[in-house]
This record gives structure tokens, sequence and C-alpha cells, in this order.
């Protein structure tokens, strides 16, 4: 059936072949979806056994994941493989003061119930169904009435805002999909997607420098390396890949500190200078602490002083041990490594004196 005159303000309707097949994917999205996928065939095979039991089978899914997620990819993998359409919000529509988005809300379930089977995709939902809202009782009435067992629909509702959505309403998902950001694996399968002809940059060491990065960070990035002229020199040393990401004006919103930092520097708020930092330690309380990590754990407190002279990235590792350690930031290269070398002198001579007794 086509769109009815009434919801064509408030709805559209993408066929399998409708779909782009040529697409940059988050992969832990798609591999969330092909999950998803085993078990609508899986239900297809017991439905039989499931109906004698009085079991039905929502196909009720929740995307949640920070700024920037690839919820689409999601529906999309979906409505080429089984294949099925894909009903979606059109958020102008919903939102527009002028219409009742209830009944919007109503008529945007009622059209996917017309048109099943079909893949219902409810993209920002804090924002369709706000929290203690008259909108949010009207979403969870309209998806007590929708599912794949009876009417063959699913459901998959996206949002990065779990504190703006009602519990009552989180509860109707049979499924939940955490996407905790983008790992090393699909930074790198972005990267491969984007710049498979250029043999002049090495992706995993992108990868590696992009730590903390969303996926539409990643992608961005992607884009503004690809329309840099490929070197002529062959591949790129890690400084030059380095500069090109500094210099490519992409913003890392997916990235907290990112965030924080240009919160910052737009409200004109400054970092404590080193000086600052190194007068909060004095020299011989400083000495303490230096023996205190080495005896704790001498080849990782070396290494990461080893990072930090460097300048190298930090990884996620290094951060949450310079969390226990932010001393080790303070003075110079030289300094950390004379304070490295009188402290595991003095941790072997107390060991020794020790081992005496």
């Amino acid at each position: 059936m086509g769109e009815d005159k009434e919801f064509i303000e408030t709805v559209a309707l993408t066929t399998p072949e409708q779909v782009p097949i040529e697409r940059v994917n988050q992969h832990a999205v798609v591999t969330f979806a092909t999950e998803f996928l085993s078990l609508l065939r899986r239900f297809d095979a017991i439905k039989v056994q499931m109906n004698e039991r009085g079991l039905e089978f929502g196909g009720r899914v929740l995307l949640v994941g920070p700024p920037g997620t690839d919820f689409l990819a999601f529906p999309y993998f979906l409505a080429r493989e089984v294949p099925i359409k894909i009903v979606r919000f059109k958020m102008e529509g919903i939102l527009d003061e002028n219409k009742r988005a209830n009944d919007a809300l109503r008529g945007g379930f009622e059209f996917a119930r017309r048109n099943s089977p079909a893949i219902l995709y409810v993209e920002k939902l804090e924002a369709l169904a706000q929290k203690d809202s008259i909108q949010s009782i009207v979403f969870q009435d309209e998806i007590k009435r929708t599912g794949w067992s009876g009417d063959e629909v699913v459901i998959v509702a996206a949002t990065t805002r779990l504190d703006q959505v009602d519990r009552e309403l989180l509860a109707m998902y049979d499924r939940t999909y955490i996407v905790e950001g983008t790992s090393v694996d699909d930074r790198i399968r972005i990267l491969e997607q984007v710049l498979k002809d250029r043999n002049d940059i090495d992706v995993s060491i992108v990868a590696e420098l992009t730590e903390g990065w969303g996926f539409s960070d990643m992608k961005h990035l992607a884009m503004s390396l690809f329309m840099q002229e490929p070197s002529k020199g062959g591949e790129m040393s890690r400084e030059k890949v380095e500069e090109l990401i500094k210099h490519s004006r992409v913003a890392a919103f997916g990235d907290s500190k990112f965030l924080d930092s240009a919160i910052r520097k737009t409200q004109g708020i400054r970092q404590p200078e080193l000086e600052k930092l190194n007068g909060e330690y004095p020299d011989g309380f400083l000495d303490q602490l230096y023996l205190m990590a080495v005896g704790e754990d001498y080849s990782e407190t070396q290494r990461v002083i080893e990072v930090l002279n460097e300048g190298l990235p930090l990884s996620a590792k290094d951060r949450e041990f310079l969390g226990r350690y932010p001393f080790l930031l303070a003075g110079s290269a030289e300094d950390r490594l004379t304070r490295l070398l009188r402290a595991k002198k003095s941790s072997d001579r107390l060991h020794r004196i020790m081992g005496r007794q």
C-alpha cells in the first residue's frame, strides 16, 4: 500500500531496493543487527510452539549509544537481508507545534501496521516520547499494540539520552543493544572503506591515534584524509599522520575530553599551568610518590614515563594509569627519568634490607 495523504507529513516509507548499498556502516551496530536477524529467523522456525504456549515475540529493539552512533545501520541491514520495508517518523512532522503530536504518533504506528511486514524506525526516542509527557504515554500504548508476532512490525528505537526516557517505556523493549563507542576494529573498518586505495596511509596508525573518537567523527576524518593529495614519498610516518589529523580540523566531539577542552577554550577557562602543578608536589614528597609507583609497578611506570617524554598519544590504559599517578605529569622529561632512577635504586635497596631481616 502506498503512503496515504494523511501520513505523508509524518512518516516516510523506504523499500529494500531504496536502501543504499555503498555506505560506510558502524561494524558494531551491524553485528548487533546480524544477531537480531538470527532471532527473527529462529522465531519463524518455532512460532507454532510459541503460540501453543501463549508466548509472543514483540520484536521491539532499543539501541543506545553516544552521539554520532550509526544507529541507522541497524534497520538498513535488516531491510536488505530480510528483506523488509522501513517506516520512519519524520521528526519535523511529529514535532511541528501546529500539529497534534499524539495523533501523529498514533498515525505512524498505524501506517507501519498497514504496510507490514515492516520496521518502524524511531530515531531520537527521547524527543518523540519525552519523559513524563503525554506523548510518552501514547507511545507506550501504541508499542503495546504493535509487535512482530501479531502485526509483523519490528520496532527499532534509538537514543543517546536514556535519562530522558520514561523507565516504563524502556522496559517494553525485548532487546537492548548498547553501543559503547568506536572500537579499534570499528575505526579501522571505517578507514578501510574510505581509504581502500590509499597506500600512503596506514589506517592502523590512524585508528590508534583516534582513541575515543565517535563514529561520525571518524567518517569526517576519513573523508578529510581522502581529500588530501596522496603522498609521493610512499607510506607516511606516524608523525606525518598525526600532523594530518591535527590539521584536518575535524572535531572529535565523540571524545568527552575533547568536548570538555573545547568548552573550556570557548569560555576562556584555562588549564592549570605545569608550573602550578609542579608547585602542588613539594620536591621531597614527589620522590616519595615516585617510590610508591615504582614499588607497585616499576615496568608500567617506566613505560608511561617514556610515552610522556616522547610526546606520544596516550592510550586508554595510559590515561587510567595517570589517573592513579597524576604526579608523573609534573616536571620535565629529564626530571621524570631522574626521579624514576632514584626511586628504583631506593626500592631495590629497601628490598635488599627487607630480605636480610
